[in-house]
This record gives C-alpha cells, sequence and structure tokens, in this order.
C-alpha cells in the first residue's frame, strides 16, 4: 500500500517525503497477517481488512504517471491519514494482475533496503556527531561487516532468503527528520559532503535488494555472500 496525493496540476503522486508527522504512526498485522492495524496516539486505531482487497470489481482503478495501477483503499482510511499529515491524500493499494491481466510490478517500490552498522559508524565519524540509523529507515541491520559492504553485494543468503542487488539507496531530505519529527539540515549536508560517489551529485546511503528467492529471515541470521558487484 502506498498514499497518493495530487498535486496543484493534478497529477497522481505517490511520495510523502517530508511528512515528518507519518513517523507517529505505527502499523502492525494482525489476525494471521489477514489485517492491518495503523495506530497513533491522536487518532483512534485503523484496520484495514487485507482479504477486501481480492474483490476488485469493488474498485475503480487509477492510474499514476508512471503507468502504475492503484485502487482506493476507501473513504475512512484515507481520512484517518489526512487528518494526520494535514492533506487531502489518499490511501491506494496495487492489484496483484493489471486490468490487462499482467503481473502488476511497482518499479519505484523496493522490498528491502540493508545498511551496515559498521557504515553508520563511519558516517558519524565523517559528520562529527552520532546520526541515528532510524534517520535511514533500513529493513535489514547487517552487524560485523566492513563500512559499506553492502555496496559490493551482488547477491546474499539470509536463512532460506536470497537477496540481489538492486540499486543503491540515494538519499532525500526526509533524513533531516528524526523519529521525533524534529527537522534540521546536518544529516543531508553531511551525506552531499561524504556520500556523492563518483560524478555524481546525489548522496547514497544503504543499498536495495530485491527478493530472488523468498523466505524467512530474524534477528541474528548470518549474511552469506553468494556474489559481489562489480564496482
Amino acid at each position: 500500500m502506498c498514499m497518493l496525493f495530487r498535486s496543484s496540476n493534478e497529477r497522481l503522486k505517490h511520495t510523502v517525503k517530508g511528512y515528518e508527522a507519518l513517523f507517529g504512526i505505527n502499523v502492525s498485522f494482525i489476525d494471521d497477517f489477514t489485517k492491518v492495524l495503523l495506530t497513533h496516539t491522536e487518532r483512534p486505531n485503523l484496520i484495514i481488512d487485507l482479504t477486501e482487497f481480492k474483490k476488485l470489481e469493488n474498485y475503480t482503478v487509477e492510474t499514476d504517471p508512471k503507468g502504475n495501477e492503484y485502487c482506493h483503499v476507501g473513504d475512512k482510511a484515507s481520512k484517518w491519514l489526512s487528518d494526520i499529515v494535514g492533506k487531502d491524500v489518499r490511501l491506494m493499494f496495487s492489484p496483484e494482475k493489471t486490468r490487462s491481466g499482467e503481473d502488476m510490478i511497482i518499479q519505484s517500490l523496493d522490498p528491502v533496503q540493508i545498511i551496515g552498522e559498521s557504515s553508520i559508524v563511519a558516517f558519524s565519524k565523517d559528520a562529527g556527531w552520532d546520526v541515528e540509523m532510524e534517520r535511514f529507515r533500513p529493513n535489514i541491520v547487517s552487524v560485523g561487516h566492513d563500512a559499506y559492504a553492502d555496496e559490493t553485494w551482488q547477491e546474499i543468503k539470509i536463512g532460506d532468503t536470497i537477496l540481489e542487488f538492486d540499486h543503491l539507496t540515494t538519499r532525500c531530505l526526509i533524513t533531516n527528520v528524526n523519529f521525533d519529527g524534529v527537522r534540521t539540515d546536518d544529516t543531508m549536508k553531511n551525506l552531499r559532503k561524504f556520500r556523492c560517489l563518483g560524478t555524481s551529485n546525489k548522496p547514497v546511503f544503504g543499498t536495495y535488494f530485491s527478493v530472488k528467492q523468498t523466505g524467512q529471515i530474524k534477528p541474528g541470521d548470518k549474511i552469506v555472500l553468494v556474489k559481489s558487484r562489480t564496482l
């Protein structure tokens, strides 16, 4: 699922970068992963039944500028989010199949981001202050590897899961906001100073991986390097 809003030119957008109010939302699965529970200190709990999404005849499909197709979850969920964000947004989900019957692939969404614990230590040393890992929102934090080692991994295995390199994570201004909603410019300023690789002026920190083989991952699992990238 994702959030969409219309900009002044009425084109659908699917980004909420800079909306620090979203960090106050906690998301969890309940009832054997058939429902999503959203909680916020200033709003009543919101429960979304994922099984309803299989009834696509109840939804109107919309298309964004990149050709991705979405369906509106419903007015109740969208109002819940709009009240928190302070902007008219809609909660959307992407169906498994497109209207033409093909598998739906959202190119702008990446399943797994990995950042090394040693990477945040190295970046903090360069920046001159203790940068919180939470600013970068990784799915997996690797431990016991060299700083920025994940940038050299082409394929890794964690438990039964096999992950394949997709791309380095380009960072944006959202890293200037911590989990308390405090905004500063220190993080992005130092990323631009220390983490612009090659001739690019876009700072990177962390690596996105796609799932080549599904499986279960749990804290403490070892990351096994299957194949290195050619840099």
